[in-house]
């Protein structure tokens, strides 16, 4: 049973502007452009290398995702929404979940198709209460084919390749443990103190990137939520050239915290996102 990061959910609030933002941030066109009339919501997908983006909006319909991005919207404003973990094997996941402790759905159908192709995908998703994971909206997808959803054509030079690692800042490291580690099955590569970077860092790894879950040493009783997202590109000069050529608000490069990193935090067409943009050298 192999367990990954399937894909990122970022609420928007206008999902042509948030497209357009996106793509020209990333330096790809979208892989897919979908709606969900049951759910009431729409999507624009983005595959890179090692995972997927999201962005989701309501739309007038009824249904649980247009309610939750309104909900989000209403009470955060637009930016990251969910956490999304995919498997090979939806029954084995199932059965470990549940000798885990961790209250899982039997697999309920999904399909998608593609409003410019036509194409259609088809999934399997397992649910769990947002409490079973302090708080983060997640879920595990079994997709019938991967590859049924393109990559996301590349548009000019410097353009992202994946992402390194999502933020999640936790009041309950040991939660955290049990919840990604056990629970999910996602490796915890790495454990340690980081006072000057928060606290305690806990960094689960599965298909080339991390969930880096921050744990302050004397935490307040709160909801974990999702607060960062880093992106990687082989080259960050072209990336930051590309990005300050198309009016993106970039900083200037340093070096990252991490030995032979090279950073820049994107500020703009974001969607609210604290993002990060990283080469490893």
């Amino acid at each position: 049973m192999d367990i990954v990061v399937d894909h990122i959910i970022i609420a928007v609030a206008d999902l042509e502007q948030a497209t357009q933002a996106f793509s020209s941030m990333l330096g790809r066109k979208p892989s897919w452009r979908g709606t969900h009339p049951t759910y009431g919501s729409a999507n624009s997908l983005f595959r890179l290398d090692n995972t997927y983006l999201e962005l989701l909006a309501a739309t007038g319909g009824e249904g649980f995702a247009g309610a939750r991005v309104r909900d989000h919207i209403s009470t955060h404003g637009e930016g990251l929404l969910g956490l999304i973990f995919g498997t090979d094997n939806a029954e084995a996941f199932c059965v470990h979940a549940k000798e885990k402790g961790l209250a899982v759905s039997a697999p309920q159908e999904g399909t998608g198709i593609d409003d410019n192709t036509g194409a259609v995908r088809k999934w399997r998703n397992m649910f769990w209460d947002d409490e079973a994971a302090n708080g983060i909206f997640s879920f595990m997808i079994a997709h019938d084919n991967p590859e049924a959803l393109p990559i996301a054509p590349i548009e000019g030079v410097g353009h992202i390749t994946g992402v390194d690692h999502i933020v999640v800042q936790s009041s309950d490291k040991d939660h955290a443990k049990k919840f990604f580690g056990d629970q999910l099955g996602v490796r915890l590569a790495l454990e340690q103190s980081r006072p000057a970077w928060g606290g305690d860092m806990l960094f689960f790894r599965c298909n080339s990137m991390s969930v880096e879950v921050i744990a302050p040493h004397d935490p307040k009783k709160r909801r974990d939520a999702l607060t960062g997202l880093a992106l990687k590109t082989d080259d960050i000069a072209a990336s930051v050239a590309r990005l300050q050529a198309a009016g993106i608000k970039v900083s200037k490069i340093r070096e990252g915290r991490k030995p032979k990193t090279l950073v820049a935090t994107i500020k703009s067409h974001v969607c609210e996102v604290p993002t990060l943009l990283i080469q490893h050298q």
